[in-house]
């Protein structure tokens, strides 16, 4: 029971976070990610590929997977193959179950964008 409080207790304050979101705006984690919209460049994103600093895209979004890699099941090195790059083809791979795609949510933290979009 111990070994998952601190999961549970990190999805929690995940989805407070979430909570101050705009409504239909699309959920961003945090008020500091990606300036006001949570929007990125691949070189931004490119710049969080540490295990302590992981972010991935999937689909063009991107997820900051940092209190995550230590707990995937795949291993730390399943994440940090694609980290700070785009993980859609890994992550939609057969050994992810359909809840998987449900979860991924509270990682998000904003959108790719291309660079001459980044100052629109």
């Amino acid at each position: 029971v111990a070994a998952l409080a601190l999961p549970v207790l990190r999805f929690l304050a995940k989805q407070l976070g979430q909570l101050g979101g705009a409504p239909g705006a699309g959920t961003v984690v945090g008020g500091g990610y990606g300036g006001k919209d949570g929007s990125f460049t691949l070189a931004e994103v490119a710049k969080h590929d540490k295990k302590d600093d992981v972010w991935v895209i999937i689909k063009g979004k991107v997820y900051d997977l940092s209190e995550f890699v230590d707990e995937h099941p795949g291993g730390v090195e399943a994440i940090m193959k694609r980290a700070g790059g785009d993980a859609t083809e890994g992550f939609f791979g057969p050994q992810h179950p359909s809840r998987v795609h449900d979860m991924i949510d509270e990682y998000l933290v904003g959108k790719v964008v291309d660079e001459a979009d980044k100052d629109k």
